[in-house]
């Protein structure tokens, strides 16, 4: 079963949409920049129901948080605590769950909040914007997601766990900016700015199930990722 219909939803669909064990809840918060509470509480009001109908059915139900909440730059930020406070909620009533932590999910989205489709959309449009020379963010293409997530629910060793599905090395944002001039074939125009920060991210757990999918995560992956949603047609 899939609630949602938005980028996570329909890759994991071909796989769960039509399983009765496997609740894939998909319908959230998308925006990590939200601050309205209502945003928040809709998202609540849904799991709550989701929850029940999980409880009740003895289904497995997968939640997507964030690997955001291991940044010490953003422990106060509304989106991280909304997801300390979902997992929380999760450990103590769902008997049977599976977390997965994402990073930067890119795939084909009109939604404007996310990173690369806010970079492609300002270089492609020449405005000017900022970069932040010590920031580094880690993308993965959200179809590996799916492969990645269905290997952990089929092994079954994730359950009541929370596991990062990411890609096993970050890319510094200038790094980013730049890979991005060379698949748009454009010049980018921006300032640096001495800000920004990393942290770490176990993905262990992600990347054994990663091999044994046959996806492969090496020093081009995000290059090659950015050329498959960005790359002029």
């Amino acid at each position: 079963m899939i609630i949602g219909n938005g980028l996570l939803a329909r890759a994991f669909a071909p796989y769960f949409a039509e399983r009765d064990d496997v609740v894939i809840f998909a319908s959230g918060v998308s925006n990590s920049r939200e601050t309205d509470p209502a945003a928040f509480a809709r998202e609540r009001a849904m799991l709550d129901r989701a929850l029940d109908r999980a409880v009740a059915q003895d289904q497995l139900l997968v939640y997507f948080s964030s690997c955001s909440i291991a940044d010490p730059e953003l422990t106060q930020a509304p989106y991280v605590l909304h997801k300390h406070a979902t997992e929380k909620l999760l450990a103590e009533r769902a008997p049977r769950m599976a977390i997965f932590r994402l990073p930067q999910v890119v795939g084909r989205t009109p939604n404007p909040h996310t990173l690369t489709n806010y970079l492609h959309q300002t270089i492609a449009s020449g405005k000017h914007f900022q970069v932040w020379n010590r920031a580094r963010r880690n993308l993965i293409d959200v179809d590996d997601v799916a492969q990645i997530g269905r290997r952990l629910i089929e092994r079954g060793d994730t359950v009541n766990c929370a596991v990062n599905i990411a890609c096993p090395y970050s890319v510094a944002v200038p790094d980013l900016v730049a890979l991005f001039e060379t698949v748009m074939d454009r010049q980018a125009r921006y300032d640096l700015v001495d800000s920004g920060g990393s942290y770490h991210i176990d993905v262990d757990p992600a990347m054994s199930a990663a091999a044994e999918a046959g996806v492969v995560m090496d020093q081009n992956y995000v290059i090659q990722l950015l050329r498959k949603y960005y790359a002029p047609q």
